[in-house]
């Protein structure tokens, strides 16, 4: 027999015999053959220890149950029941630490995703402006050249002109 069969029997024993203290250790030899004394000794222990039971000033493998114990049976059914309830409550409680550090990693992680991003597509756009500031640079000097290449013809034709027109007065004149 396992240590949680072991456990649920010598319960319900107290529950079914509430009156006076009853030797666990005689108890789990005569009903369930049960002669590990250290496996007995740990039930009894735990008993205790959840205030399921008051041992006797004699020893503490006589026990008598106490109020908590008979509520862990009537709530729970059996102590391997009340494990599984236990179980379950300490998932739910470990699931509840877990959660805000997952939610924690998952806003971290879109944060830093987030900003990648934007760090990308600024740069992309400096890139751009870069580029574009490139491109206004050449157009002002092409515009520059264009413009000195303006006044040139302008300066040229001017002196072209000028230069036709005193001929043409100097050959009028004579």
């Amino acid at each position: 027999m396992n240590r949680t069969e072991l456990f649920d029997k010598l319960l319900q024993n107290r529950l079914d015999n509430p009156n006076g203290f009853l030797s666990m250790l005689t108890l789990s030899e005569r009903e369930f053959d049960t002669t590990d004394e250290n496996m007995v000794e740990s039930i009894v222990d735990e008993m205790i220890e959840n205030n399921w039971v008051e041992p006797s000033n004699h020893s503490k493998f006589d026990v008598k149950i106490k109020y908590d114990g008979q509520q862990v049976i009537e709530k729970f059914g059996s102590y391997s029941s009340f494990l599984r309830s236990e179980n379950v409550a300490q998932k739910k409680a470990q699931r509840r630490k877990i959660t805000p550090v997952v939610i924690k990693i998952g806003i971290a992680i879109i944060f830093g995703l987030s900003t990648a991003i934007l760090g990308w597509l600024n740069y992309i756009d400096n890139k751009k402006i870069d580029n574009q500031q490139t491109e206004i640079e050449a157009l002002e000097k092409t515009i520059d050249s264009l413009q000195t290449e303006l006044k040139k013809r302008h300066t040229t034709t001017a002196i072209i002109q000028r230069g036709d027109s005193t001929k043409t007065k100097d050959i009028n004149n004579n």
